[in-house]
């Protein structure tokens, strides 16, 4: 994810007329006639309007506006409204609409809202907004988010508040899951470990929820308590105590392993990501001696900053287009090129990339460039698809949202989203094989563990191939059909 501070706002477009109202809403009682009424009855009391409702109503234009006007896939402005407007009858019911509903021909989203509180008085009409708007970004894609006052204030609050407990997490099953707990940290010295499945922060259930609102949840002021509920990859389930540490999470790690072969590792894409990667891979040489092979490891990294990929793609490719970015405003329309830079890490170097279902967005665009100029062979599962350029932008009342603004596009034309990039050899179950880039569905999007030494198997599996450059070069090329039996 790209953040993109969006400041004034214009003016929010005119009410647009809805051909038929697709969302669906009580029809109030009907009155008693005089006759019918008894005359000690009481009059009916006056209806109570929520004080919120303005603010929910320039919440819904102002984040319909913005939808319409730059999301990535066009959406008719009245369909649009249509989604929102049965999303927020379905709040407001809490149930299956079976009741007849109101006919309301030619009325403006602020109409609709405020018809639809008033056959709801008893509910507050600001929550059920933003759970309308809510569900409907996350129905455009996996990764735009509406963000109420709490979630936006977390997400901008300034460093010395970015406290965590030292794990990363990921999805398996729509379930979020422990990928990795960092050595020292609140979370290791609590037991918490790899497969540990997440079920609630302070109480509120974490399934359904994206990454970022997890991680956001999970960061605060350095001693500031949480409870995690956890249900340990054994199978018990237990409520954990932790208190948030400053934890320093390297977004770069280097190693080497047996035969002089650099191992590399990729976190996260900021905008010290390059020079941390030549900070890292030069402290390797000066240590040992230069490299036989680089394995970049780019497992589990969801992507970041995408100048950074654009311009790590660079260091290993010498000409050519790396990257195209493709929006519906044409500010967004970009192809970003290579640069000649260095002839070792450019031609020379054997480079091996590791991906698997967890890697993501700008990740996924370094391993799709170097595949398609043939300047690495990529070893792992089938990346996550989500090849797209998101904007976070400020909403009234101190609301936010990331929104998905452009498509990523690999060398060769293809679109990142929603395929992923496929690797050269899928290891899957134990098997490796070679498979095809064109999207062979046999590649499954899996997220391996990650494990460290000798229990690696994509990575043990990817040091022996670049260990044996006539093999490497072999496969690079494409001329074998089949891995050699070991």
């Amino acid at each position: 994810m790209i953040k993109r501070e969006h400041g004034q706002w214009r003016a929010l477009i005119p009410a647009l007329l809805m051909a038929a109202w697709l969302g669906a809403c009580a029809q109030a009682p009907t009155p008693p006639t005089p006759e019918a009424t008894p005359a000690s009855a009481p009059a009916e009391p006056a209806l109570r309007l929520d004080p919120q409702l303005g603010i929910a109503t320039r919440l819904a234009e102002a984040t319909l506006t913005r939808i319409a006007r730059q999301h990535v896939t066009p959406i008719p402005t009245e369909v649009l409204y249509a989604r929102f407007t049965e999303r927020l009858a379905a709040q407001l019911s809490a149930g299956p609409w079976r009741e007849p509903r109101p006919s309301l021909r030619e009325a403006s989203l602020a109409e609709v809202i405020d018809t639809l509180h008033r056959s709801h008085p008893d509910r507050p009409i600001l929550p059920a907004v933003e759970a309308a708007l809510s569900r409907l970004l996350r129905a455009l894609d996996d990764g735009s988010l509406y963000f109420d006052r709490r979630q936006f204030g977390l997400l901008q609050r300034p460093s010395e508040e970015r406290a965590g407990i030292g794990v990363l997490t990921g999805h398996r099953d729509q379930q979020v899951v422990i990928r990795e707990v960092l050595g020292g940290s609140p979370a290791d010295r609590a037991g918490l470990g790899p497969g540990d499945e997440l079920i609630a922060i302070d109480g509120e259930p974490v399934a359904g929820q994206s990454r970022d609102q997890v991680m956001t949840r999970l960061l605060g002021r350095p001693g500031s308590g949480l409870a995690l509920r956890i249900r340990f990859a054994e199978g018990d389930t237990r409520e954990i105590d932790l208190r948030r540490e400053f934890v320093d999470l390297p977004l770069v790690e280097g190693r080497w392993l047996p035969g002089a072969i650099a191992h590399v590792r990729l976190r996260a894409l900021s905008d010290t990501t390059v020079a941390q990667f030549n900070e890292t891979f030069l402290g390797l040489i000066r240590k040992q001696r230069a490299p036989r092979a680089l394995i970049l490891d780019l497992r589990d990294n969801h992507g970041g900053v995408l100048e950074a990929a654009v311009q790590l793609a660079d260091l290993f490719v010498a000409e050519g287009t790396l990257l195209s970015l493709r929006g519906r405003v044409e500010s967004e329309q970009t192809r970003y090129m290579a640069q000649p830079r260095s002839k070792i890490l450019e031609q020379d170097l054997p480079l091996v990339v590791l991906i698997n279902g967890e890697t993501t967005a700008g990740a996924e665009s370094i391993a799709a460039a170097l595949q398609d100029h043939r300047r690495a062979l990529l070893i792992g599962q089938r990346s996550r698809g989500a090849g797209r350029l998101y904007s976070v932008f400020k909403l009234p009342d101190q609301r936010g949202l990331k929104l998905a603004i452009g498509h990523l596009y690999r060398p060769a034309g293809g679109a990142i989203a929603p395929n992923g990039v496929v690797p050269d050899i899928c290891v899957s179950n134990g098997e490796a094989f070679i498979s095809d880039r064109a999207g062979n569905p046999e590649c499954p999007r899996e997220a391996g563990p990650i494990t460290v030494g000798k229990k690696d198997p994509v990575l043990n599996r990817a040091a022996r191939i670049v260990a044996d450059k006539p093999l490497y070069r072999d496969l690079l090329e494409g001329r074998l059909e089949a891995l050699p039996t070991p």
